[in-house]
């Protein structure tokens, strides 16, 4: 192999790891944790929300809506709060950013405090 092959190989190498570079997954950097609605607490429910979403090329989250819930009604408003408040380092595939479609993201309401969001600040 001469001088110049070696050159190429060493370009195509440096190329190749500068691509990947550039390339991320989708990063979670910030939020709010679901706010307990008050009658909840006081009746003493817990409950889980599953919620489908989008999050655009800024890294917010858009078109954010519950798939299911139980007990159904009581807590999703507060988990839609939750989520449309997440920030992301948005997903970037060899320089370009791109969205990321239907996530799906469960929000669970302990009264014992384990499953509970504080923030992601």
């Amino acid at each position: 192999m001469n001088i110049s092959h070696l050159l190429l190989v060493v370009v195509c190498c440096f190329l190749m790891i500068s691509c990947a570079s550039q390339s991320r997954p989708l990063q979670l950097v910030g939020g709010e944790g679901p706010r307990y609605p008050a009658g909840a607490k006081e009746l003493g429910l817990e409950g889980r929300v599953m919620i489908n979403y989008d999050v655009d090329e800024r890294g917010q989250v858009v078109n954010a809506r519950v798939v299911s819930s139980s007990p159904a009604g009581v807590f999703d408003q507060a988990a839609l709060q939750a989520v449309s408040s997440w920030r992301f380092n948005p997903m970037q595939v060899g320089g370009v950013v791109k969205e990321s479609k239907n996530l799906l993201s469960e929000v669970v309401f302990s009264l014992d405090g384990k499953d509970r969001y504080d923030s992601f600040e």
